[in-house]
């Protein structure tokens, strides 16, 4: 069982060192949305997502090795990390609680910088269609062929009209 213990260390530990890069990707994200720079948002985007396939990985892993745990102790399927650790020797649940807790302030950061790049990316959609907007003609031009077309009824900030 103490193996047990130990290879959800183990497990906790890699999450772990996941979670931490896909904090760093989510700061390069940031950057770029900062910078308006759309081939590192786009190189941004490919690492989080495959860092997010390796996590995806790990955290089965980490579920197949509770779930022998649970059967081991007779813990109720779904049994919290919390309620596993109460049988975990006193050395592994201290290194088990402070993984957990690295854990937990991680991926409160990464869902910080989540949500403010959530709000940048909205302000960049707003921007590029308000930039739309303005360079819509508001009157009827004319067409290559020589005849005149009507526009969509918006309002212009740039008479373009021939």
């Amino acid at each position: 069982m103490e193996s047990l213990f130990f290879n959800l260390l183990q497990i906790l530990t890699a999450l772990h060192e996941k979670l931490a890069a896909m904090l760093r990707a989510t700061e390069k994200h940031n950057a770029a949305l900062r910078n308006n720079d759309i081939a590192a948002i786009q190189q941004a985007v490919k690492e989080l997502d495959s860092i997010s396939a390796q996590a995806k990985f790990l955290d089965k892993k980490r579920e197949e090795i509770q779930r022998a745990l649970e059967a081991k102790l007779h813990l109720p399927a779904g049994a919290t990390l919390s309620e596993t650790l109460v049988y975990a020797p006193a050395q592994a649940a201290q290194d088990l609680n402070k993984i957990a807790q690295s854990l937990r302030e991680t991926t409160e950061a990464i869902n910080q910088m989540v949500q403010i790049n959530k709000i940048l990316a909205r302000q960049a959609l707003q921007f590029n269609d308000i930039l739309i907007k303005v360079l819509q003609p508001g009157q009827a031009t004319y067409n290559p062929g020589g005849q005149t077309s009507v526009a969509k009824e918006t309002v212009s900030l740039i008479n373009r009209t021939v």
